[in-house]
């Protein structure tokens, strides 16, 4: 079914041959808190609608953002120059995604897709006074593949396959805690691009892990008992989320909340789909590279903060975890 309701059309292209990046100067003031300083932006005005877009090539894939007020009614047409493979999350309402080769597809706020997308432009209609906020991020199935002896987190994802247009997974991602979490760091980041990179470039992979994990335990139903414990989990989420500096055990966090490290390990995951272990590493490695990039305190008292052996085997993990240096491909 689809939804089409007239209104001008605006050209959004997706990737570019030849970037033409504007100057953050040529940004509207009231913008500037969106900016994201490490990505090359684009901003466009006019009565119907106000657009601004950042991207940043990683090499492997790119990163879009795309920020859309509709003064009116108003389509945006999408462009693809070649084929991809996009991840498409939505935040702040909802749309529907059309295409003349495919039924309209609804794009739900906080939920993510991975769409195979081919060449040509598509159309999304978008009521007048609405704001939305796109995110992409662009991959070749091919790309993707070779990735996994890196990231093996990421294979559920090669595992999908389709010809035509539409997305890949059978049933929508979530934009559980830990993606709000992770966008919401994206979103934040104020570092210029040298420190910027390898940040923004992790949180896309953490981004993409997590859609993964909740691809491959799609069929897996939601048990009752983690459902009846959705508050404890998310109690949970928040202590380690705010104590992302300490380091804890399964059976530790078990005792804090009043049950076993083995039920609460396996609701957690239940929820995020990722583990406890998982979101402790990636919180913790975050709160050390926002320190590091703050140059307020030593190394050695980072490591101590951080309660790590000693400060050389803390660096060996950052950098393990944030340069990539298993892979000479995406430095």
């Amino acid at each position: 079914m689809h939804t089409s309701l007239p209104g001008a059309n605006k050209l959004l292209r997706f990737e570019r041959l030849t970037p033409s990046y504007i100057t953050p100067t040529a940004i509207p003031a009231e913008y500037e808190s969106l900016i994201i300083p490490a990505a090359g932006t684009y901003f466009r005005e006019d009565r119907e609608s106000e657009i601004l877009s950042q991207n940043i090539n990683f090499g492997p894939f790119s990163l879009w953002t795309h920020d859309i007020w509709a003064n009116k009614n108003i389509v945006v047409c999408p462009f693809i120059p070649s084929q991809i493979w996009s991840l498409h999350g939505i935040y702040e309402d909802s749309l529907h995604l059309e295409n003349t080769e495919a039924p309209s597809y609804l794009l739900e706020e906080k939920e993510f897709n991975l769409f195979n997308l081919p060449s040509g432009i598509h159309r999304i209609p978008i009521a007048a006074g609405k704001k939305i906020l796109s995110i992409h991020i662009n991959i070749r199935q091919d790309t993707l593949l070779t990735m996994i002896d890196e990231f093996p987190g990421l294979a559920p994802l090669t595992k999908l396959n389709r010809h035509d247009p539409g997305p890949l997974n059978t049933y929508p991602y979530h934009s559980n805690p830990i993606c709000d979490f992770l966008m919401e760091k994206l979103l934040s980041c104020k570092y210029p691009l040298k420190r910027a990179y390898p940040y923004l470039f992790r949180i896309c992979i953490d981004l993409l892990r997590n859609v993964a994990a909740q691809e491959a335990a799609a069929h897996q139903p939601l048990m009752v008992d983690s459902v009846l414990n959705t508050n404890n989990i998310l109690q949970l989420f928040a202590y380690l989320r705010e104590q992302s500096f300490k380091k804890h055990t399964i059976t530790q966090l078990g005792y804090m909340f009043n049950t076993t490290g083995k039920k609460l390990a396996f609701e957690f995951k239940q929820h995020f789909a990722v583990s406890i272990h998982d979101f402790m590493h990636m919180s913790r490695m975050m709160f050390i590279y926002d320190l590091m990039q703050k140059q307020v305190i030593s190394m050695d008292e980072i490591a101590r903060i951080t309660e790590f052996p000693n400060t050389l085997n803390m660096i060996m993990q950052v950098t393990d975890y944030y340069a990539c240096s298993r892979s000479t491909t995406y430095q």
